[in-house]
């Protein structure tokens, strides 16, 4: 899986596209008659772009709330799909996925911080 952030704007949106190669672990085992990356890795993606929007460290961030997820269309090996999120007046993210200008992944959520021990 190859992953580029295209534009991030801290503290209020950003874009990124994801090769999804053919070789990619998860696709001989989910399935391997027909393989399809599965819609938490999709959701986690999109979760660690309002990461980076937001300003968060990847292992920091804590998803607080999670809403109206919705998979629209299957992700297979050999796709490219484009990510966008943007935070809203109240600090919700709003985040979906596009593959060829389709929507295969939509989501609302809040994220936090996750604070040191100690």
């Amino acid at each position: 899986m190859e992953e580029k952030c295209l534009r991030i704007i801290e503290g209020k949106e950003g874009c990124c596209r994801v090769n999804f190669s053919r070789e990619e672990p998860v696709f001989s085992g989910h399935f391997p008659e027909f393989p399809v990356m599965p819609g938490v890795l999709l959701l986690e993606l999109l979760i660690g772009l309002g990461g980076k929007i937001r300003g968060i460290k990847p292992e920091k961030t804590f998803v607080k709330e999670l809403n109206k997820v919705r998979f629209r269309q299957q992700v297979r090996p050999g796709d490219q799909i484009e990510l966008e999120a943007s935070v809203t007046d109240s600090a919700l993210i709003k985040g979906r996925g596009l593959k060829n200008g389709r929507v295969v992944l939509e989501a609302e959520f809040l994220l936090q911080e996750e604070e040191d021990e100690g």
